[in-house]
This record gives structure tokens, C-alpha cells and sequence, in this order.
């Protein structure tokens, strides 16, 4: 029983040997019968044709190690073949290979390592998602992700080769030539280039990318080394140069450089990285660009667009199921003018449509999906804003928290200041309704207006500041509070449908004598003003309060009271067809030969404004005059002459009805 027992063992052991030497010589000639087999298992697996060159060595041990003359990769299905390669060394990780044969993983395959002398690749994708590239099973091929979700290689190099990519989910068609060039190793020379055209979003490009070393198209940032890269990018308007360095072209996975940027707006760079960024005019970006894994951060930022100057530092995170912008815009000028294209205005580069004729409110759609992309969480910090021609001082500074968040953009903490004064609030726009709907609660309140009408930006002294009062027409603290909101897929519907309540007075005021004869029509008190030089005359007090509904907008309490007289403001005007109907009336508190006294009507459109006299009080009061002027010409000025209403004019109710108090005994000021 012992000699069988050694008999066992020695036998076993003999096994063992034959077959660890088996294997070894197998493993040393690199497994030549295995060619076949290895054919028709990855055919199954991978659900499409695969082909091995007849120079086959296969390796086993720690990895699965593959290098033959030929290998092709079909597509499944009909269509071109994925890889038809030249000289093809593979290294796979046995996870892979155990995820290959298993049931499969969800996950993209890994690759440890693949090198091509020469390549023609075909990249394909439709518009429901399904992919070429994608060896997952079945069930895991369709994405509706505009990513490439290609597999994951620790490294990829490509000698020299055609990349050719149709991609109707991201819209992009790409042809490319790639080659890498070992050069004289004394000399070091050598790199990576890749020239190509195409179309991206039905838009014709150029890329080229050189490097100054052997640059793999992916790596893993762990084990590659970074080499110089250059980037030129042209689609039209648009251009990119990227200067700098990185260790791999596919996957971007290490970045860092100096980025520059132009193009006719900001929201067709965003629509190409998945940014949701605002339609503008024309633009140009200078900033320090670096990438680490899925997280892009660029710093040193200069913007320009249009004729402002912006700036700050931003980090894009792309590990969130939603991608994260964070971080800080700062600006030295801000045209708002410059965001109108946002809203549908026409600009050069913006490519809005014109508006209809006879309207000026913009009608373009918002592109609102773009608010899911990504969320936003970014501070806002702006040296000076400039309003407009209007308004002689901008807003300095403009400081406020903007956020994205599942399609609900909100500007909070809102404070800026202007002319002594300050306007704070806060809006908002929800993209999840259908349509969506905005929110706007603003507050403003100290604001000079001598100062913030002026027509100078600036007083060198106190003399000038008082001259620019003095040549004002109209002088005050300016205080008001608006709280809107409104639904629509563009700037004409938004504010068609607009909601809520806005109110503005003025404190401690004063308005142009001239101004006031001339809205009453005192002909008389006009010409003296006009000789002995007009002059400001304190306000009682100004104020509007305007009630929308439904984008009609009116006045409830519309009033301005001098000692001369006070201006009553009625009617309506409307948002969605853009129709005025105002009427502008002055009751004198004095006697005043030959006024007129008509209410000024207001009316047709925005784009068209019709002003005219009401016809029949003005028509009674000629009458008047020409049949006394049979009976004495001296007696024709009689109708002319207003007697005057010496009360308030009803300035007390209308600032109480403002406030929301009872009325009372002294004209209150708000």
C-alpha cells in the first residue's frame, strides 16, 4: 500500500510536470492553436465578426497578452468594420476577460494596453443611442448620453491612421488623420498629430493636435508622462488654440495650459462641452485651462464680449450624475446691453431672428432643455454695470449668488449701487413647468436722480454737481418695488403674460417749470419760461403705481403735484400686442392765459408711438375763442384763461392708496 501511495504521488507529480512544461512551451510559442478558438469565442461574445492574422501569439500569464500582423472588428450588424489594424499588440486584465465570458458588466471594458502600427476606424452611433464601439450586452448598448462611453484604456497608441466618426446623437461627423513619429532619439524628436474636418451641429470644423513627444491617444494620468500639446480648432467664427501640456488625446484625462477662445456667442461653446452658458454677441476668452480626471478648472480668466470686460475663475465637475459648475464671475465693465442677445434681441453673431413687423419685443425660443445639463453655483461680483444711454451712472458695484439647480436658475442677494442709491431683490426661472415660469421682486430706493439721469458720468466738484441739479429737468430720491412674474418659452410670451404690481415715487423732488407748462399746454407761461429761463420746481410729491394682468399694464395711481399744477397719468398699455392707450392731463393751480388744456393722448404701438391732443376739449375751447373773437378779438383769450384748482390735486389719496393707508390730513410722503 505504501509503494502505491508513492506510486500516486509520482504520478501526479509526473502530470503536474508534463503539464506545467506543456503550458510553458505553449505559453513560450505564444499559444498558435489557439487562434481559431479565440476567433469564434470573441465573435460570439462580442456579437460581431472578429478576424486574427495568421501571425498569432497569445500570452497567459498575469494578463492576457495578444499580438498578431492583422486583426479586423467588425460592426454588428451590417456596416463598415470597426478596427481593420496592422501589427496589434493587446494587453487585457483578466477582470475583462472574466467580465467578457460572464454574463457581462454594464461597465465599459478595460483595456490594460493597445498599440496599432496602422489603423482604419470607424466609429458610428445613431440618434436612439446605439453605438458601434459598445461591447456590453445587448440590453446595455442603447444611451441617450451625448459621451463617447468608449472603453477604457490605460494606454492607447496609434502609429499612424484613419479615424472616421458619425455620430447623429452628438451631431458630429469626423475624418481624421492620425500619426506618431518616434523620430532621432539622439535629437529627441518626435510626437503625435492628428489632422481632420467635419461637421458639429451641422457646422463645418477644422481640428488639428501636435505634440512634441510620443503622445498615447489615452492613458492613464498615473502611469503617463505629460508631454507639450497644441490644439487648433476653427468652425467658422469660432476658434480655439490650446498651448500646453497633457498625456493623452482621447480621454483629456490631464490638462494644463493656456486656452484662447473666440467666437460669435458664448451658448455655442456651451451646446459643444455641455455648458449651459447664455447667448451673446461676439466673444473672446484668454484663461489657464487644466483637467484632472472628469474635473475641468479654468483660472486667470479675461472675457470679452462685446464691449464688456469679465473675468473670474470656474471649476466644471463632471462626476455628478448632473455635472457642477462652481466658482466666482468678476468683471471690471458690464454692458447689459451685451446680455440682450440672451432674450431673443438681435446682435451680430447671436443669430436671432429679427421680430415681427411692427414689433420690437424679441420672439426667439429659449433653448430651456439646456437648463437640466448641468447645475450652477457661482458668486457674482461686478466692479460696474452700465445701464444704457439713458442713464448717465452705471451700477457700482453689482454683487449677487447665482444658482442652477434641476432647471430652476435664481439670482439672489441682488445688491448693487448707483447715483446714492441702491437696488437689491431677487429672480428666478423654472425650466420644469410647461411652459416655464419667472419670478422677479426688485426694490430700489436713495436713487438721485440728477445724478443718475446726468448727463455726466462723474463731478470733479461741488459746484458742478449743483450746476448738473440746476440743468436737470428732473431732481429726487427715487424709491420703488416690483414684484412680477409671468410664464413662456420666450421674452415676448414672458412678458405677455406678466402678473403683479410695480410702484415708484419721489422724495424731496423737483421737476422743470417748462416741462410742466409745456405737458399743459400753457402757451402763455412756456414763452416766459423760455425768456426769463427755466427754473425747478419742488414736487409734493411724484409717484406710479402700475397693476399687470395678463401682460396689460396700468396705471392706478399716477401723479405728479407741483405748486403750479398737477399731472394726472391714466389709461393702459399692453405687453402682448404692444399697443399704447396712455392719456397725460394738467390741472393749473394758477390763472394762465391762453392755455390750451387738453389731455396728450398716447397711442398706437412701440414701434410706431402716435401722440395727439384730445380733440373735443381742445375743439370747445377754440370754438370758444374764434365766435368771441367776432364779438371782440381781446375777448378770444377768455376760454383760453384756467382759473385754476388750488387743492392738492389729490396727491394725499394717491400716495396713501400707494402705501396702503387710509388717507390723511397733511400730504404724505413715502
Amino acid at each position: 500500500m505504501i509503494k502505491r501511495g508513492k506510486t500516486g504521488k509520482l504520478v501526479a507529480l509526473g502530470i503536474a510536470t508534463v503539464a506545467i512544461a506543456t503550458i510553458a512551451v505553449c505559453e513560450y510559442q505564444g499559444w498558435p492553436f489557439m487562434r481559431g478558438p479565440l476567433e469564434r469565442t470573441l465573435a460570439h461574445k462580442l456579437q460581431r465578426r472578429v478576424v486574427v492574422g495568421e501571425q498569432f501569439a497569445l500570452h497567459l500569464l498575469g494578463s492576457v497578452r495578444l499580438s498578431t500582423n492583422t486583426l479586423t472588428i467588425g460592426s454588428p450588424g451590417a456596416g463598415p468594420d470597426l478596427l481593420n489594424s496592422v501589427n496589434t499588440r493587446l494587453d487585457l486584465p483578466y477582470s475583462t476577460v472574466f467580465g467578457l465570458m460572464g454574463s457581462g458588466s454594464h461597465e465599459p471594458m478595460r483595456i490594460t494596453s493597445l498599440t496599432l502600427d496602422h489603423m482604419d476606424a470607424n466609429l458610428l452611433r445613431d440618434a436612439q443611442g446605439q453605438a458601434n464601439w459598445q461591447f456590453a450586452p445587448a440590453s446595455a448598448k442603447k444611451t441617450d448620453s451625448p459621451g463617447m462611453d468608449l472603453p477604457r484604456f490605460d494606454k492607447l497608441v496609434v502609429k499612424a491612421g484613419r479615424l472616421q466618426m458619425q455620430d447623429d446623437l452628438m451631431k458630429l461627423n469626423l475624418d481624421a488623420q492620425v500619426s506618431t513619429a518616434e523620430g532621432d532619439a539622439t535629437k529627441g524628436a518626435g510626437g503625435l498629430s492628428i489632422n481632420g474636418k467635419g461637421h458639429y451641429l451641422k457646422r463645418p470644423f477644422d481640428l488639428s493636435i501636435k505634440s512634441s513627444g510620443l503622445l498615447p491617444l489615452a492613458a492613464s494620468p498615473d502611469s503617463a508622462v505629460a508631454v507639450p500639446i497644441t490644439v487648433e480648432a476653427n468652425a467658422g467664427q469660432s476658434k480655439l488654440r490650446f498651448n500646453g501640456q497633457g498625456v493623452d488625446v482621447l480621454t483629456l484625462s490631464s490638462l494644463d495650459g493656456t486656452l484662447t477662445l473666440s467666437g460669435p456667442s458664448l451658448a455655442a461653446v456651451g451646446d459643444a462641452v455641455g455648458v449651459t452658458l447664455p447667448t451673446t454677441t461676439l466673444f473672446t476668452l484668454k484663461g489657464q485651462l487644466s483637467k484632472k480626471g472628469e474635473v475641468w478648472s479654468l483660472k486667470q480668466t479675461n472675457l470679452d464680449v462685446g464691449t464688456s470686460q469679465l473675468g473670474g475663475s470656474f471649476t466644471f465637475d463632471r462626476r455628478p450624475r448632473v455635472p457642477l459648475l462652481t466658482g466666482e464671475l468678476t468683471g471690471s465693465r458690464f454692458v447689459l446691453s451685451d446680455l440682450a442677445p440672451a432674450f431673443g434681441a438681435q446682435a451680430p453673431g447671436a443669430n436671432n431672428p429679427a421680430p415681427p413687423d411692427g414689433r420690437v419685443v424679441p420672439q426667439r425660443t429659449f433653448d430651456i432643455p439646456s437648463l437640466h445639463a448641468m447645475n450652477a453655483d457661482l458668486k457674482v461680483g461686478l466692479k460696474r454695470v452700465e445701464l444704457g444711454s439713458l442713464f448717465a451712472r452705471p451700477l457700482e458695484p453689482l454683487n449677487g449668488q447665482l444658482k442652477l439647480q434641476s432647471g430652476v436658475l435664481t439670482i439672489s442677494d441682488l445688491l448693487a449701487s448707483t447715483a446714492d442709491g441702491q437696488v437689491g431683490g431677487r429672480v428666478s426661472l423654472d425650466g420644469n413647468p410647461k411652459p416655464p415660469t419667472w419670478e422677479a421682486d426688485v426694490q430700489w430706493k436713495g436713487i438721485r436722480l440728477e445724478q443718475w439721469l446726468s448727463p455726466r458720468n462723474q463731478f470733479a466738484n461741488q459746484e458742478e454737481a449743483d450746476k448738473a441739479k440746476r440743468d436737470s429737468y428732473v431732481t429726487g430720491q427715487l424709491g420703488g418695488h416690483a414684484k412680477l412674474h409671468g410664464r413662456g418659452n420666450s421674452a415676448a410670451q414672458m412678458l405677455g403674460t406678466m402678473d403683479g404690481d410695480a410702484q415708484a415715487w419721489v422724495q424731496d423732488g423737483a421737476v422743470s417749470h417748462l416741462v410742466v407748462e409745456a405737458i399743459g399746454l400753457d402757451v402763455a407761461q412756456a414763452l416766459g419760461v423760455v425768456v426769463v429761463g427755466d427754473n425747478l420746481m419742488p414736487m409734493h410729491c411724484a409717484a406710479v403705481r402700475l397693476k399687470a394682468q395678463q401682460g396689460a399694464l396700468k396705471p392706478e395711481v399716477g401723479v405728479v403735484d407741483t405748486e403750479d399744477s398737477t399731472i394726472l397719468v391714466s389709461g393702459s398699455l399692453s405687453l402682448v400686442d404692444e399697443s399704447l392707450d396712455l392719456v397725460m392731463s394738467a390741472k393749473p393751480k394758477d390763472i394762465s392765459p391762453l392755455t390750451l388744456r387738453s389731455p396728450l393722448r398716447v397711442q398706437g404701438t412701440f414701434a410706431d408711438p402716435k401722440f395727439r391732443l384730445e380733440a373735443r376739449p381742445l375743439g370747445l375751447k377754440v370754438l370758444s375763442a374764434v365766435a368771441l373773437g367776432f364779438v371782440n378779438p381781446l375777448a378770444s383769450i377768455i376760454p383760453l384763461i384756467d382759473l385754476g384748482d388750488k387743492t392738492d390735486g389729490g396727491c394725499q389719496q394717491a400716495l396713501a392708496k400707494l402705501k396702503g393707508d387710509r388717507p390723511k390730513a397733511k400730504v404724505a410722503r413715502p
